[in-house]
């Protein structure tokens, strides 16, 4: 590749100057040919000043950089454009920028379980309205329930045994209708080549925060949506550091789907604080290594709380506290329980941070990554018990496109993750890594004796097809499946209510793209929770989105 910096560029500048003065020394000649010699004149001097600039004509657009859009990237010598796609170059630098987002309008309705007077959301899967959907009771007993619990009533005949109450949000939850603004996002995005290899940065937002000021009217007269930090990092050669996907994480490997949500069954999280290492290995593999912001995550007899969970509420070890406030999902089953964590005490404590490693091979049918984490889960009140347990699990991922019947584009894409203690890691937010029998702090070693913890085992698994049916036109299908072992008998029978043993998603869409940077479609969704009390919850919906990127 000819350098753009040496004495072939001063030649090349001497041969257009001498070539635009034989041009300037010319006779006399028509208008139509001065008009031509004039033009040509332009063009020799807009190629000296890109030649100047520092931009080789002859290496193609695309063609200096990987990926790229520009010309090599040089250290200390600027380029005429940006060095990576629909960038340009910051005037006076060598550092590359990318203003770029997408509009998303999105439309949901709900033909079964939707939610009751919530917040406007458009997520309806993975972390949404599946986890803490109604609940389709029919007569079932639950063992161990008893009247003042969770609002159930006793069974003539049956000690010990309840009826959950009825869920008259079947009724209500059918035909509900939400449209919302909020996935609407932008970023900013620079690159700059330097000696360590090229620094880059990465900042994004979108509109799904909370506001504080107007939960209650959130749309009643103007949509007041909040902005919402969601990435922020950089990169120098191999290393990042910032909020970015955890490194347990494989983008690749999630199916396309119009929920904001998700399938259920991914592997790792989504925009966590990190430090991150990668190297590039043998046959197109990357390895690296992370170590990412810890959250003790256990799940209680009155649902689960974590490190961060805000400290409120009094109970006693027999039964669950007072109920006072909305605490998370639980609300939308069975009324207000706790807000926060009903101890008084949250037993919870980060110690180190979580540490993942992957190991990426990309090949030209596709990819597969594997993935490792370990965690540090510590409980303690800081008197009479201090335990700490160690959390795992693992994740293999990828696609693969099979090129049959000519249809190159087609794409299978399939992950699966396992663990003991993974909690997060098997991305949902009705999950944990411990559950336990613990309801206040200890005033004695004798009820801190009686405390019990135990690792939550978890399975997750993902699959899912793409296919086009036209240049612009394709459709997909993806299931999503995660399974939680969690002993009923050590967080109580109100809980075997509320917390999921097992979930199960369907998406099917399709999606047009009218030109490359617009897409509009339309998505059936299909999930099922069934908690610990082997009660199941179904939802259908129904999912309409426009998207501009620019």
């Amino acid at each position: 590749m000819t350098k753009t910096h040496g004495f072939g560029t001063f030649a090349a500048i001497g041969g257009l100057t001498a070539t635009i003065a034989l041009l300037a020394g010319l006779p006399a000649v028509s208008a139509d040919e001065l008009a031509d010699l004039r033009a040509n004149q332009e063009l020799l001097q807009r190629r000296i000043e890109q030649l100047a600039q520092g931009r080789d004509l002859s290496v193609p657009r695309g063609g200096g950089v990987p990926g790229g859009y520009g010309a090599e990237a040089v250290p200390g010598v600027p380029m005429a454009g940006g060095s990576f796609p629909r960038s340009f170059l910051i005037p006076g630098t060598d550092t590359s920028i990318r203003i770029g987002g997408q509009i998303t309008e999105v439309l949901d309705y709900w033909l079964q379980n939707g939610p009751i007077n919530g917040l406007q959301s458009t997520t309806l899967s993975t972390n949404g309205n599946l986890q803490g959907q109604t609940l389709d009771i029919h007569g079932q007993q639950v063992p161990g329930l008893t009247v003042g619990q969770a609002g159930v009533t006793a069974v003539p005949g049956r000690p010990g045994f309840g009826a959950p109450p009825a869920q008259v949000n079947h009724s209500r939850g059918n035909g509900i209708f939400l449209q919302s603004p909020r996935e609407t996002r932008f970023n900013v995005e620079t690159r700059t080549p330097t000696a360590w290899g090229e620094a880059r940065t990465f900042l994004e937002w979108d509109f799904a925060g909370v506001c504080t000021y107007c939960q209650n009217t959130l749309t009643h007269v103007s949509d007041n949506l909040a902005l919402r930090f969601r990435y922020g990092y950089a990169t120098l050669g191999g290393f990042l550091a910032g909020q970015a996907n955890s490194n347990f994480s494989d983008p690749d490997a999630n199916g396309e789907v119009l929920d904001f949500g998700g399938p259920i069954g991914q592997a790792g999280l989504v925009r966590v604080p990190q430090l991150r290492y990668t190297i590039a290995g043998p046959w197109g593999s990357a390895w690296s290594a992370s170590i990412e912001t810890p959250e003790t995550d256990i799940m209680t007899p009155v649902g689960p709380i974590f490190q961060d969970t805000a400290t409120s509420g009094t109970g006693t070890n027999a039964i669950p506290p007072a109920q006072t406030t909305s605490f998370g999902f639980f609300s939308n089953v069975y009324g207000p329980v706790n807000s926060g964590t009903p101890f008084g005490l949250n037993p919870t404590k980060n110690v180190a941070p979580d540490i993942a490693f992957a190991s990426y091979w990309a090949q030209p049918w596709g990819h597969v990554d594997f993935k490792l984490v370990g965690r540090d889960l510590t409980v303690t009140d800081g008197r009479f018990f201090s335990k700490s347990y160690f959390g795992f699990g693992g994740s293999v991922s990828g696609d693969v496109k099979p090129g049959w019947f000519g249809w190159n584009k087609d794409d299978f894409t399939w992950q699966a993750t396992a663990g003991n203690g993974i909690g997060r890691y098997l991305n949902d937010q009705s999950n944990a890594a411990l559950a336990t029998n613990y309801l206040l702090a200890p005033t004695s070693q004798n009820q801190a004796n009686s405390i019990l913890f135990h690792p939550i085992s978890a399975f997750g698994m993902q699959f899912g097809y793409q296919h086009w049916w036209l240049p612009n036109l394709r459709s997909n299908i993806n299931y999503g499946f995660a399974y939680y072992d969690i002993s009923t008998n050590l967080i109580g029978p109100s809980a075997s209510m509320t917390v999921n043993k097992k979930l199960q998603t369907i998406h099917v869409n399709v999606i047009w793209s009218p030109v490359a940077f617009i897409d509009t479609g339309v998505e059936y969704i299909w999930g099922q929770r069934k908690v610990l009390a082997n009660i199941y919850g179904t939802q259908q919906a129904l999912v309409g989105k426009f998207q501009v990127k620019f």
